[in-house]
């Protein structure tokens, strides 16, 4: 069973309600240096001093981001900069957004503790591979501080919203904090305190298996840190670092959305385009797309909905070189064609996923690269125009447009043990960091 607790919400204080947009930031792992020096001089207070904390030369074991991090954290703390509420519950916690087409959603899920267990054990299911890397940073942050301060992203099966009923109540009233941060979101929090909700929702989640969206690094990272507090501390009676803060969406939710996480690929060395394409022709028809790239917001529209012709089929993408004035559309070959160059130890679930399709084709055969070197020559993005625009101005060597994974996808390959490559999946709008914190 998944094991889901209240807890002791912990926030700005109600004197900081209306400077909240100068207090909080999106998750740490898609802050830029130059975000990072913008957030730090928008408030002394602003939640980046415990998020991601500058780094210096002169730090030492006993002076660093995390030790600074874990006193800045007592310290407002004491100074009720932070407060905690009296009473364990969950976050109700909502999000407007626009998406890349313009329409607007919503989204609502609750915050919560979810009991960090070895993945299918507590019927927690990852969707994607993670790295050492951040993992090692975040475990550094936990050991410092112990706090989470930003939710990881679990989802639920649902259809008939028995959890919705729950708390839609508590959504036509006034919310305790609501900011819009600067790509336009609105944020909007509530406390869901009452006893029988909290007990219906915990009793209804028992039974779920909670697929990991986003947070796979943060999971295992608490998971790690629970370990170790059980090798030094194994008759405490403490079980707070056993539990990671969530936050807990249905998957029938309407406002679900999933965009897709385009590749951009720089640093290549011996970089050929000539040879590049007639690799990438052993798998792929290759076409021109005749769009007019002075207005490139127009042009990645109309490239975004060419690929999404083929999002049910699979095996498209965009493209554009660097210095080119033109787009190509790749689209694959006969399955009988391309299914010698795939890993043979792919599972079959997961061979016809556009993101196993690029791995194997495009950066295994056609690049040359292996799975881990990869990753040092690849950036992520959720817009095409940003992408497509990296690769006009030289940037970087090529952008490859993608489709999104789609939901039903991801639940497939985590029921059957399955992780997706890296950045398979773009969960859309990330909650921010700094409007629920978890210290224990």
């Amino acid at each position: 069973m998944a094991e889901i607790m209240p807890f002791q919400m912990v926030h700005y204080g109600p004197e900081y309600s209306n400077a909240l947009n100068s207090l909080i930031t999106p998750p740490y792992d898609v802050i830029s240096s130059e975000q990072q020096d913008s957030f730090y001089k928008s408030h002394p207070f602003n939640v980046i001093r415990l998020v991601l904390g500058k780094q210096f030369s002169s730090d030492t074991p006993e002076d660093n981001r995390y030790t600074r991090a874990s006193n800045t954290l007592k310290k407002w703390m004491l100074d009720k900069v932070l407060v905690r509420k009296p009473k364990p519950g969950f976050t109700l916690y909502q999000m407007d957004f626009k998406e890349p087409d313009g329409n607007w959603k919503r989204i609502d899920g609750l915050v919560g503790l979810l009991k960090a267990e070895d993945y299918g054990v507590g019927k927690v299911l990852p969707h994607e591979k993670t790295y050492s890397g951040p993992k090692k940073d975040q475990l550094e942050l936990l050991r410092a501080c112990r706090a989470n301060f930003t939710p990881i992203h679990a989802m639920f099966h649902d259809p008939e919203g028995r959890v919705l009923k729950l708390y839609e109540g508590l959504l036509n009233t006034e919310p305790e904090q609501e900011v819009k941060d600067s790509d336009d979101i609105i944020h909007r929090t509530w406390s869901l305190c009452d006893d029988s909700a909290v007990h219906g929702i915990v009793e209804f989640l028992r039974e779920k298996s909670l697929f990991i969206a986003d947070g796979h690094h943060r999971y295992e990272t608490s998971l790690a840190y629970c370990r170790e507090m059980e090798v030094q501390n194994p008759s405490t009676t403490d079980q707070s670092h056993k539990y990671v803060m969530s936050y807990f969406t249905s998957m029938s939710h309407p406002g679900l959305t999933v965009l897709p996480a385009h590749r951009m690929l720089r640093d290549l060395k011996d970089f050929n385009k000539d040879e590049l394409l007639r690799r990438m022709s052993d798998c792929f028809e290759i076409h021109d797309l005749d769009y007019d790239i002075s207005d490139l917001e127009s042009a990645s529209k109309r490239l975004s909905s060419k690929l999404h012709e083929f999002a049910e089929v699979g095996g498209h993408f965009g493209m554009l070189f660097n210095g080119e004035k033109r787009f190509r559309l790749l689209s694959l070959k006969d399955p009988e064609i391309f299914s010698s160059f795939l890993d043979t130890n792919i599972p079959e679930s997961l061979v016809n996923l556009d993101v196993t399709i690029f791995r194997e084709l495009i950066l295994g055969h056609s690049f040359g690269l292996d799975r881990e070197g990869s990753e040092n020559h690849i950036e992520y993005t959720p817009s095409a125009a940003d992408a497509l625009k990296k690769a006009l101005l030289g940037e970087i060597q090529v952008s490859f447009i993608l489709n999104p994974t789609r939901v039903d996808q991801m639940r497939k390959a985590a029921e059957l043990g399955q992780k997706l490559p890296h950045k398979s999946t773009y969960f859309y709008p990330k909650i921010s960091s700094g409007l629920v914190l978890n210290v224990f």
